[in-house]
């Protein structure tokens, strides 16, 4: 979705979590110097493809925490002589999960497919959620339930009632406003900050995916909509040295999955002007102008909070219930 981010209280991407979990072990001695990891043996630990580990190797060898070992594998930096260890999820600090998978695993292989439902829900009133019925549909225990839907909470997409239910929605149009509220005040310090830190060629090539979309609108997709709302509201913020600031950045972006549900439903046409927009941001942005740039990005916020407003009327006349998974209950509100 639109605010995924590393930075963030969220449930982070997978090759996150396993680049953390690895440095940790390293940093504990658990890891010694010398000890080979391979990508095999270590998706399976963490459950995932092999995509995530090789992601995760290949910065921790920019790091210098990893090397290249006979061009099949990694090494622990540190000692000449590589060494074959026992690597199991216990060295890793994971407990096994049933059937043998990490818990850890679980709770990342079905993150993203949660995260996807719940914001989609969002929109579309009260919803609370059945933790059995919930832990039968993605094949894993209750534990895992338990521990995933806390990160959820903590980005603003649940909440729990009186009774402990976990509650989804509704968002509302003042929820909309208060959110672009905080988030016109917060994000241009993040870019003051962030944005210097930043290659000149990367925002040039930000700038140059905008103008082809706003030059190009049969080409634009949800898809690449979303790619360059992650340019600017994510990626251009990234560098800020204040893990406190964007954390709070990112719980009040949970308002962009409007945009998401307005583009793939209504489509992505009316999307122009916040592009035109974003190239405003770019240009002061390429001129290092930040102190602009940053006037320019609250602006934006302010005019994209009343767009957003009017896109939650528009979708809200669709029925939001239909490709709900039952471990989903609509509530009286």
């Amino acid at each position: 979705m639109f605010h995924d981010t590393e930075n963030s209280a969220h449930v982070e991407p997978q090759y996150v979590t396993i680049k953390r979990t690895i440095s940790a072990a390293i940093s504990s001695g658990d890891l010694p110097p010398g000890a080979v990891l391979i990508e095999g043996p270590i998706a399976e630990i963490f459950g995932t493809s092999r995509t995530p580990v090789r992601t995760a190797f290949g910065e921790l060898m920019q790091q210098g925490s990893l090397r290249r070992f006979e061009g099949r594998g990694f090494v622990v930096s540190g000692a000449q002589t590589p060494r074959r260890i026992d690597v199991t999820p216990e060295l890793f600090g994971i407990l096994a999960e049933k059937a043998g998978e990490p818990r850890i695993g679980a709770a990342l292989r079905i993150a993203e497919d949660l995260e996807n439902v719940l914001t989609r829900a969002l929109p579309f009133g009260l919803w609370r959620i059945n933790e059995k019925a919930l832990a039968e549909h993605y094949d894993v225990s209750r534990t895992v339930v338990r521990e995933l839907l806390p990160r959820f909470q903590d980005r603003g997409i649940l909440r729990k009632d009186r009774k402990s239910h976990w509650l989804v929605g509704p968002l509302t149009s003042r929820d909309i406003a208060n959110y672009f509220a905080v988030r016109s005040k917060l994000e241009p310090l993040a870019l003051i900050e962030s944005g210097p830190l930043f290659p000149p060629e990367e925002i040039d090539a930000m700038w140059q995916r905008t103008m082809s979309a706003v030059s190009n609108q049969r080409g634009l997709s949800p898809e690449r909509l979303e790619s360059m709302e992650t340019d600017i509201h994510i990626k251009l913020l990234s560098r800020c040295d204040n893990p406190h600031l964007l954390r709070m950045i990112n719980q009040s972006q949970i308002a962009l999955v409007v945009n998401r549900l307005f583009a793939d439903v209504v489509g992505v046409n009316s999307f122009e002007m916040s592009l035109r927009e974003h190239l405003i941001v770019l240009e002061f942005a390429m001129r290092g102008a930040w102190e602009t740039a940053g006037r320019s990005l609250e602006e934006h916020l302010k005019l994209s909070a009343a767009r957003t407003r009017q896109r939650l009327k528009a979708i809200s006349v669709f029925p939001g219930d239909q490709d709900l998974p039952p471990y989903l209950i609509r509530q009286a509100q």
